[in-house]
């Protein structure tokens, strides 16, 4: 195998390494590198009083490493999420209405999506929907097999943290830098995106009784965000990181054209077309986190700590509070612990905590139930790797949330299977 291969099906595998194991070698020439990697999984649960087979994050992933002059590699990655274990919808049963094929829910998403040029003087430089660099300090604690990610921001409004930048972010540029030392590395990320969503904004009574404000599509949106992260990975004992991460977006509530319906009547009539507004304000996350060991279900110890603050990153149950919208500023924690032993670290007890809580005084106040969010739940979990692509596993969450947030969360037991391409 010549060099300008075997170095891009290195990167192939190390671009793989963080969602999956392994990476398949589809076609290799002297000029490019195509691969694909991803995995199955699925679980049965049993919460909310029932118990069903449910998908977990399966997904499959293409990349294509092209090497290129003086030590550049380039290429892209796509991966899609697939929820496969089942096609059955739920059915309308009204006269003669039928589900449409809109009303299906999809089976085939976009998790990401982006090319990038690789460099080992200077550094990673990425453009399209990727992880964003917040997550290089929360996927630390990112690694259960059926919850998890719910304290930490990295989801925000609960999503995949497309618009927010702090998940899989939308339409991102991002540059990561690596510097290593005797005593271990560091990295630093920063990214960069704009307008990547618009802003679906209602304000009942703000014209007068009986009225309410819509903000014309494209007038309201997510715009302008910006992202930055370091991390420091120590050669002490079996390994210790700490690092910290920021993500702000600016959200762009503005318009001249704003439009006003009367509610006092069904359906609401149109009566202002011209009605001028400006509420901009701004989503912001920070996080720091720690771990201690080589890696989750790596042989012996790992454990890991994040927390984080953030403005109007989480969103309350609809209809959980009266007056203002459901945004909410919030503080919480993560962890996650995990034991392995045995023949090929075939053994692994894991377990640990989301903590979420409101820290908003004006959202507080306005809540029908409770003084504040809170969602608490403590996990544990065992994994039986039964070879190097096979893994089954138990995982059962405590639930201690409060009456705001227990609509959405519950105690569940759960055993799965993932299979690793």
């Amino acid at each position: 195998m010549n060099k300008k291969l075997r170095r891009s099906l290195l990167l192939a595998v190390t671009a793989a390494a963080t969602s999956s194991a392994y990476a398949v070698p589809i076609y290799q020439s002297n000029q490019v590198t195509l691969y694909m990697e991803g995995y199955f999984t699925a679980h049965m649960v049993n919460t909310f009083g029932d118990t069903q087979m449910q998908d977990g994050a399966s997904r499959i992933r293409f990349g294509l490493n092209i090497p290129a002059y003086d030590l550049w590699d380039t290429g892209f990655n796509v991966e899609w999420g697939i929820a496969a274990i089942s096609s059955a919808q739920d059915l309308l049963i009204q006269g003669d209405q039928q589900v449409s094929p809109a009303d299906r829910n999809q089976s085939f998403y976009l998790r990401q999506g982006h090319a990038f040029a690789k460099h080992p003087k200077w550094g990673d430089f990425s453009a399209g929907k990727q992880w964003g660099v917040y997550y290089e300090v929360t996927y630390i604690t990112d690694w259960y097999n059926v919850s998890g990610g719910l304290a930490s921001g990295t989801y925000g409004l609960n999503t995949d943290g497309g618009a927010t930048g702090t998940g899989r972010a939308d339409s991102a540029l991002a540059w990561r830098k690596k510097w290593e030392f005797d005593a271990g590395e560091f990295k630093i990320g920063v990214q960069y995106a704009s307008h990547v969503a618009d802003l679906a904004i209602s304000v009942d009574d703000i014209a007068g009784p009986d009225t309410r404000l819509v903000c014309p599509r494209g007038d309201c949106e997510y715009g302008i965000s910006h992202g930055i992260a370091a991390v420091y990975r120590a050669d002490i004992g079996d390994g210790f990181f700490i690092g910290a991460a920021y993500n702000r977006v600016k959200l762009d509530i503005a318009s001249q054209d704003g439009l006003i319906f009367d509610t006092s009547v069904t359906p609401p009539v149109l009566i202002r077309d011209d009605f001028a507004f400006n509420a901009s304000s701004n989503i912001w996350t920070t996080a720091v986190g720690t771990y201690y060991g080589k890696e989750a279900f790596a042989k012996g110890f790992y454990g890991a700590f994040v927390y984080q603050r953030s403005q109007n990153n989480q969103l309350a149950p609809i209809g959980s509070v009266t007056g203002i919208t459901n945004f909410f500023d919030a503080r919480g924690s993560e962890s996650f612990l995990s034991y392995t032993w045995g023949a090929d670290n075939c053994y692994s007890f894991y377990g640990g905590h989301n903590y979420l809580e409101s820290d908003d005084p004006e959202f507080n106040a306005a809540l029908l139930d409770a003084d504040k969010y809170r969602l608490e739940q403590y996990y544990l979990g065992f994994q039986y790797r039964w070879n190097e692509r096979v893994r089954i596993y138990f995982e059962n969450a405590f639930d201690g949330s409060n009456a705001v947030a227990s609509p959405d969360y519950d105690s569940f037991n759960a055993i799965g299977i993932r299979i690793d391409i």
